[in-house]
């Protein structure tokens, strides 16, 4: 079996709790919707630190791999800045700061010489992931945002 669609398959799998948590707060609402925000959050934290720590992973003798180290890290710590916005109620600081943190780290991981040597499936795939992640996030924005349904509101 190819493992690029073993890849793309776990990664659609690990999608499925951001597609959850993101459709939660528009069918339940109240304080549901705002724990699922939050372990959305959580959620997306963790997969971000993952991600930040896949640098440690690629080849150490291509071309700037000592920044790929520095920025995965950079990641990792974002991860963890996320957690602490969730935890005093920054949240929606914490759902636009992941959509960005996502969407950037896409394009990092493709500025490497390994990511150019990938599969095209697998880079396919990864934009794909990466833009459904970032559109849970903004889908969970929506929600916090709209004066009628923000839980803080009730």
């Amino acid at each position: 079996m190819n493992i690029d669609y073993i890849k793309a398959t776990f990664g659609y799998i690990g999608f499925i709790p951001f597609a959850i948590l993101a459709i939660i707060p528009w069918i339940l609402g109240g304080a549901i919707a705002y724990h699922a925000i939050v372990f959305q959050i959580a959620y997306g934290a963790i997969i971000l630190t993952f991600l930040g720590g896949m640098s440690w992973g690629w080849r150490d003798n291509q071309e700037n791999q000592k920044m790929n180290l520095a920025i995965g890290i950079i990641y990792s710590l974002i991860g963890c800045l996320l957690l602490i916005l969730a935890y005093f109620n920054f949240i929606l600081s914490a759902l636009l700061i992941s959509v960005v943190s996502f969407q950037s780290f896409y394009y990092f991981e493709k500025s490497t010489e390994d990511f150019k040597k990938r599969s095209e499936d697998y880079q396919n795939f990864r934009k794909m992931l990466s833009l459904l992640v970032s559109i849970s996030f903004l889908i969970s924005s929506a929600y916090w945002i709209n004066p009628y349904s923000n839980p803080l509101n009730f």
